[in-house]
């Protein structure tokens, strides 16, 4: 992803988004103990696969924590220019 974007001239900045208790209450998901084999830091008791949750939740908690690190501006400009080069694109191609 890293190179992908630096070759765009693009930064990646990555976020850790972890599963809280709260929501393995709230969810009722299953955990499990750490494995000790584990290296990540880890302060609690059990674990819990963010795959457990619903994928709609699932998706819009990872939607969230993409938003709160998004340009709007950038990326309607970009979106913009996207349609530009699309209609560039099909000019070039001619009647189809």
């Amino acid at each position: 992803m890293i190179a992908f974007a630096h070759t765009a001239g693009a930064e990646v900045e990555f976020e850790r988004v972890a599963v809280p208790a709260e929501q393995v209450a709230i969810y009722n998901l299953p955990t499990a103990p750490p494995k000790t084999t584990d290296r990540r830091s880890f302060s609690g008791t059990a674990t819990t696969q963010a795959e457990a949750l619903p994928p709609d939740i699932l998706a819009a908690i990872v939607r969230q924590a993409v938003e709160t690190h998004r340009d709007p501006l950038l990326h309607q400009r970009n979106l913009e220019r996207e349609e530009i080069e699309r209609q560039a694109v099909r000019e070039r191609l001619g009647p189809g």
